[in-house]
């Protein structure tokens, strides 16, 4: 699913932007999420509590805090988010250029720009390496699924286990677990306190796994199965 966030203080400019992400979803085939707000404040507010969005529109001008003053507080901590600046006006180009948005859109938006843009950020996005993304202490951390061995939990507590650093985080990993579900990656959940990137285990074993780097992990009772079917799943087509 897209995270979308459309920043903007006119209300039919919003509803108008909204309107036209809608029907490019449905068009596209794309599953989007979008929310609302008429200034920065909610929206910095919105990300502190809830996480940060795939995509957002920001309108250059708008009251309390602008779409330019909330993009360098974004950017303070996100350089992952894509930003997308709304305008009347081109006086704001060169300035908005030092949060390095993705693109500009003129007011009042045409609903074909808005979907050959869509369009290319969509492409944009595939061509990225899958990463997973988490706060520590209020910054944003991004890494390579690919560099991370495992996740396990432990009071309160999700620690990534990479190869050369461990980050420790607060969450559940059920949380984690639904989000890497909708990634292209082989996480499985062999213990309700570990979830392994199965590109690092070396041997199957009934009650464990064995990882390249010789540590071993323990699979609950009821996982045991379900890893025996994966196991034999990768035998099969690694042949």
């Amino acid at each position: 699913m897209l995270k979308i966030a459309i920043c903007e203080d006119e209300p039919r400019y919003a509803e108008d932007l909204e309107w036209c992400l809608q029907v490019w979803a449905t068009n596209s085939g794309n599953n989007i999420k979008i929310r609302k707000f008429d200034n920065g404040v909610p929206l910095l507010s919105c990300i502190d509590v809830n996480g940060a969005f795939d995509l957002i529109f920001l309108d250059v001008e708008m009251d309390k805090m602008d779409g330019l003053e909330t993009a360098a507080k974004i950017r303070e901590k996100d350089f992952i988010t894509s930003l997308i600046f709304v305008s009347q006006y081109e006086d704001y180009y060169k300035k908005a250029y030092e949060v390095h948005p993705f693109h500009f859109l003129s007011k009042p938006i045409h609903p074909k720009k808005l979907e050959e843009t869509m369009d290319s950020f969509m492409r944009m996005k595939r061509q990225d390496v899958e990463t997973f993304t988490f706060n520590i202490n209020k910054t944003r951390y991004s890494l390579l699924l690919n560099d991370i061995i495992y996740f396990y939990s432990e009071s309160r507590h999700v620690h990534a286990v990479c190869r050369e650093q461990k980050y420790t985080f607060y969450g559940k990993l059920g949380v984690v677990q639904k989000e890497l579900e909708e990634k292209d990656n082989r996480f499985l959940r062999i213990h309700q306190s570990y979830l392994v990137n199965m590109k690092y285990v070396k041997e199957f074993h009934y009650k464990e796994l064995v990882l390249f780097n010789g540590q071993s992990l323990y699979i609950s009772k009821e996982n045991r199965k379900k890893m025996r079917e994966i196991h034999m799943m990768l035998l099969e087509e690694a042949y």
